[in-house]
């Protein structure tokens, strides 16, 4: 009997090779299934922990083209011309820009301080004519609107050298004041406090980003 050693090779070489193809078609598709156009990518996921800073309030900005200046407060508060403080002194301001929160501006629109009843403790922003050109020091001394004016210190606001001092009131109040370049004029920046609940604290919040952020306009 004639052995054909040709089929045998056939038959031994014939699965080694079909082994081959398969092994190689199954690495070609985890190729494929592992590329980015055949699958969605993963978005980055950011983990907060406690020492992640809380997100910051929007912002908003007052500007007053009249008087060159502007600053930044939180979105928190409001800024409404027709609502301001009171005043029953000769010592008018030129212009008064009052902060309020939300609520206490609400409060006032709908009438809930009428009749007398004194206006919450807020932060405002005030520009007065200095014509005798008094020292700033000097012209708050001589001024009705900051009674008992006291603790007076150096400051640095805008650019400019002002003055930080105390004064009493209604309200006891904090305040810095300092010097217009564009038109010698002063500017006042008060906070208000009660010094009772947490108002005295929520306004100063608006008080101290409106002192880090006054500038004047070019």
């Amino acid at each position: 009997m004639q052995v054909d050693y040709k089929q045998i090779k056939q038959w031994i070489l014939q699965p080694i090779l079909m082994s081959l193809v398969a092994a190689g078609t199954l690495a070609c598709q985890s190729t494929v299934s592992s590329s980015p156009t055949n699958q969605a990518i993963a978005k980055p996921v950011v983990l907060l922990d406690k020492s992640t800073p809380k997100p910051v309030a929007q912002q908003a900005i007052y500007r007053s083209d009249r008087f060159r200046f502007r600053f930044s407060y939180s979105k928190d508060f409001v800024i409404d011309n027709q609502i301001s403080t009171p005043r029953n002194n000769v010592n008018t301001p030129l212009t008064a820009v009052d902060i309020w929160t939300k609520q206490h501006a609400q409060k006032i629109r709908a009438g809930a301080y009428e009749g007398g009843t004194e206006y919450p403790a807020n932060v405002q922003v005030a520009v007065y004519n200095n014509p005798r050109k008094f020292s700033l020091q000097k012209w708050v001394k001589q001024s009705n609107e900051f009674t008992g004016s006291r603790d007076f210190k150096s400051a640095k606001i805008a650019g400019q050298t002002g003055v930080k001092f105390q004064s009493s009131g209604l309200y006891e109040n904090e305040n810095v004041a300092f010097i217009s370049p564009k038109d010698s004029r002063i500017i006042v920046v008060s906070l208000s406090k009660t010094g009772y609940g947490n108002n005295d604290t929520i306004y100063r919040r608006a008080y101290q980003q409106v002192v880090n952020s006054f500038a004047f306009l070019k």
